[in-house]
C-alpha cells in the first residue's frame, strides 16, 4: 500500500490544509492486524521519516490521518498509529456544501450573522428627528430605525 508522509502545521480545524510537497512516499506499508479505516495501524519499515512525520495520506483509499503513535516492532520495523482527518478527508464534499452559516472561524465579526455567541454592547443613543420622505443620503452621522410605537385594534 503507498503512503505519502507530512509534516503538516495547519490547525486540526482548517477543512482545506495545506500539506507542501510530501517528505516521503513509500509504497510498501502494510496494513497492521484488522484494523479500522478511521483509526488504522501501519506497518512499515522504521526510518526517521515515520518518527518526524505527524500526518500521512493514502491514497487506495482517498484519506488523510494524523499520525497519534508509532510503535517501534523487532526487526527494523515500526506500526503506526493513525486517526483520520475527516475534514481534509471530505474537504471536496465540504467546500462544495451550501449551507447557511450561524458561525464563522474568522475573527472579524460578520454584522450580517445573528450570533448570541458574540458578545454585544447595550449602547443606546436616541435623537427624535421629524419624519421627512425626503432625507439627505450623504448623512452618515445617523442610522435611521423606523419604529411605530402604540396603533390601532381593528375588530
Amino acid at each position: 500500500m503507498t503512503i505519502s508522509f507530512y509534516n503538516m502545521q495547519d490547525d486540526n480545524r482548517v477543512v482545506n490544509k495545506n500539506l507542501g510537497n510530501a517528505v516521503h512516499t513509500i509504497s510498501n506499508a502494510q496494513v497492521y492486524r484488522d484494523t479500522s479505516i478511521m483509526s488504522p495501524q501501519f506497518l512499515v519499515d522504521y526510518a526517521g521519516y515515520v518518527v518526524n512525520s505527524n500526518y500521512v495520506h493514502v491514497p487506495a483509499w482517498n484519506r488523510y490521518y494524523y499520525v497519534t503513535d508509532v510503535t517501534a516492532m523487532p526487526g527494523g520495523r515500526a506500526v503506526m498509529h493513525c486517526r483520520e482527518d475527516v475534514l481534509m478527508s471530505n474537504k471536496d464534499a465540504i467546500m462544495n456544501l451550501d449551507a447557511y452559516v450561524l458561525r464563522t472561524e474568522s475573527d472579524t465579526i460578520n454584522r450580517l450573522i445573528v450570533d448570541s455567541k458574540v458578545p454585544t454592547q447595550a449602547n443606546r443613543h436616541c435623537k427624535t428627528i421629524a419624519y421627512s420622505p425626503i432625507f439627505n443620503a450623504l448623512d452618515t452621522n445617523y442610522v435611521y430605525l423606523l419604529t411605530v410605537v402604540g396603533g390601532v385594534q381593528r375588530s
